[in-house]
């Protein structure tokens, strides 16, 4: 039952902000007195002390957290505005007033500050507070990555030194800042929100705190707060609570997994109990609230025991309901505190999103705590649900390396050397054996080795292309070449094959009927191109020639073959900082020399260059990059037949800029960056299939 002293009404939340002298005047100078001489603060927390009855005057802790993905059976991602997100009620704290949605903290008043502005630079949404503050989000365990952008705000002028801190709840720090002043240009930041075992954090916790000169002028904002989160349509007999969820929102404080509601905090629920008897698995809610799932047509039954929680006595009175596709399946009609579970099963086939609603009964909220205990869905399997398993690390750690399956082996080669200072490219290449779990040197790449090159098989030797080469010293890159290789998988050996016209990198390379195909890429300065050569091997030329060009130029995509035609996949439009992820696929047929844009990317992509393959018949892309320094765990499948991209199970953990390729009914994947490099990967098997390595 709730605890009457730890409730209080909304009206009570603004109670610190009606005192003393603001930090700032409104022009953005700093007053001339110090408005923190002597210690002076104003803090401020959404915990209060609450009347006898915690629903007294219509009290209630509204939440609405992250999706997982758009609604639309095309999407595949959310990224959600933590602006837009309620945080989890009586986790706020802040040291000067309250925190700021989409403002600066300004002054000690709810609503006074600015446009948030760091160096110069302005940002529509986001968090203003003041050190020393706190904030925390329930995020479902389905986000697998937070970005943001942080520093002092300008209303400040040079003044305020502050440490921005992501946790996760209150046991791990996941990433802190240097210490930040008001002179710092914007700071960026991305944290992977997956845990050593890799499970998912489920509490992000963002701190503020002084660099231990005292909280004089530390307004810090938190610019573009983003939570990208990802779903997998169910697969096989699972238990929704274990789902990732969209929309979710909840009548007081988070929606708990496996627990009861309890209070309006996070995970302070207690066993789901219903009229005596105990559930270890479920959703703890109160109305009014809802949860929808994406299903995809994959699932056929909805089964569940509803009822009003133990913890509020005989109290409370809800209404469950299950909507299919928008159209009502089922309606408990009013149950009450005094009554024991009541059983559901629900035909859900063909349903694309089911909605789980909980209302009251036109009773107001008061006690409404509503279990839907063991609530499970039986769908249907297949090779859409993927069971990732580790393998053997690589030797080095290692990014934008290059590579391909060759006779049930992957050969990688090259990489940024991890040996070296700064980015300069490796010769190093290996084989990894799956049946063996390990990894062995193969002949080193000619000429320092590269990086960014475009690679391709023919399904007996491997060929590369342009790249990023090391300087002439071996200490950095050039950014181009137009060296061309094979490498004799037999003989373990390198052949030069006749140069590209031009210095080329982060471009295409692809093997189709008995000729090579280079397009798009960057030249020497960088820029895009969408240059289209082909060198006719089968035919002995010592020369490549002209095809037509590659439309919309860009860098860093992804290629494949399929069914006679080549496709160029997602790439960015300009560099690192400056660039910009592209949605677009093309298909190029060499019969009519067109290329022909195909169904998009779900959202725009990059540094997948070495992890989009064939398998089963689909396209395959698997991680990458969705904007400068921010990976995805996302992995999709392209089908040609329907025109259609389809989700498959993410990775364990975001990654760009890696090596993978498919291997039998499935795929290994390695190295890359998720952010910092790194030598471990894992193999990716269909469910029903799953196998050791």
């Amino acid at each position: 039952m709730k605890s009457p002293v730890r409730l209080i009404s909304s009206a009570m939340l603004l109670l610190g902000t009606l005192l003393g002298l603001g930090a700032c005047t409104d022009g953005g100078t700093p007053a001339a007195s110090d408005p923190y001489a002597g210690g002076v603060s104003y803090p401020w927390t959404d915990q209060t002390p609450t009347p006898a009855d915690p629903y007294a005057s219509g009290i209630s802790y509204p939440w609405t957290g992250p999706s997982a993905a758009s609604l639309q059976p095309t999407g595949l991602s959310g990224d959600n505005s933590l602006s837009d997100l309620s945080w989890t009620p009586g986790s706020a704290a802040n040291a000067w007033g309250p925190i700021e949605l989409n403002r600066s903290n300004g002054e000690k008043n709810a609503g006074d500050g600015r446009t948030l502005t760091i160096g110069g630079q302005s940002f529509p949404k986001g968090l203003g507070m003041h050190a020393n503050g706190e904030v925390s989000y329930a995020t479902g365990g389905s986000c697998s990555t937070f970005t943001a952008t942080v520093g002092i705000d300008d209303e400040v002028g040079d003044r305020g030194s502050v440490v921005f801190e992501v946790w996760d709840g209150t046991t791990t720090r996941l990433y802190a800042t240097p210490i930040l002043r008001g002179s710092d240009p914007p700071f960026n930041l991305t944290v992977p929100l997956t845990r050593p075992d890799g499970s998912a954090v489920r509490d992000l916790r963002l701190v503020v705190r002084d660099a231990g000169d005292g909280i004089s002028y530390d307004h810090a904002d938190w610019a573009n707060p983003t939570l990208s989160c990802s779903a997998t349509p169910p697969s096989g007999d699972v238990f929704v609570s274990d789902l990732d969820w969209n929309t979710p929102s909840n009548g007081w404080g988070p929606i708990e997994q496996d627990l009861s509601n309890g209070e309006k905090g996070l995970a302070d629920g207690r066993t789901l109990t219903i009229g005596g008897q105990s559930f270890p698995k479920g959703l703890g809610m109160h109305a009014n609230g809802s949860v929808t799932y994406l299903l995809g047509g994959r699932c056929s039954t909805f089964t569940a025991s509803v009822g009003v929680d133990d913890e509020v006595g005989d109290r409370g009175s809800v209404v469950f309901q299950v909507f299919g596709d928008g159209t009502k399946l089922y309606d408990s009609g009013v149950r009450r505190g005094t009554d024991g579970p009541q059983a559901l099963n629900v035909n859900v086939s063909g349903v694309q999103q089911l909605k789980l609603v909980v209302t009251d009964a036109g009773d107001s909220i008061s006690y409404d705590h509503a279990d839907w205990a063991n609530a499970k869905l039986s769908c249907s399997s297949d090779t859409n649900t993927l069971t990732y398993t580790p393998i053997a690390d690589q030797p080095y750690v290692v990014a934008e390396a290059m590579g391909q399956v060759v006779r049930g082996k992957l050969y990688t080669f090259g990489g940024f050397d991890s040996l070296k200072s700064g980015f300069t490219p490796t010769d190093r290449a290996y084989v990894y054996d799956p049946d063996a779990n390990t990894w062995t040197p193969i002949a080193r790449m000619p000429n320092r080795g590269a990086t960014h090159a475009g690679m391709t098989t023919d399904g007996t030797d491997i060929f590369y292309a342009g790249g990023y080469v090391a300087d002439a010293n071996w200490t950095g890159q050039v950014f181009g070449s137009k060296e061309v290789w094979r490498y004799n998988v037999a003989s373990n050996t390198y052949t030069r094959l006749p140069d590209l016209p031009v210095a080329r990198a982060a471009g295409g390379l692809e093997y189709l009927n008995g000729k090579l195909h280079y397009f798009g890429g960057t030249n020497l300065s960088r820029q895009d191109v969408g240059d289209h050569f082909v060198l006719d091997l089968a035919g002995g030329a010592t020369s490549w020639t002209t095809a037509a060009p590659l439309p919309n130029p860009r860098n860093h995509l992804g290629a494949a073959v399929l069914g006679g035609k080549i496709y160029a996949v997602g790439g960015a439009r300009g560099q690192d900082q400056n660039s910009v992820q592209q949605t677009a696929v093309h298909a190029y047929d060499p019969a009519t020399n067109t290329w022909t844009a195909v169904a998009s990317l779900p959202r725009g992509l990059s540094h997948n260059a070495d992890t989009t393959f064939v398998l089963g018949g689909r396209i395959i892309v698997a991680g990458g990059e969705v904007a400068y320094n921010v990976s995805t765990r996302d992995v999709t499948a392209y089908n040609p037949a329907t025109n259609t991209w389809t989700p498959l199970t993410p990775l364990p953990i975001g990654r760009e800029a890696s090596v993978a390729d498919a291997l039998g009914n499935g795929f290994l994947y390695t190295g890359g960056n998720q952010p910092g490099w790194v030598k471990s990967g894992w193999r990716a098997m269909p469910q029903a299939a799953s196998s050791q390595p």
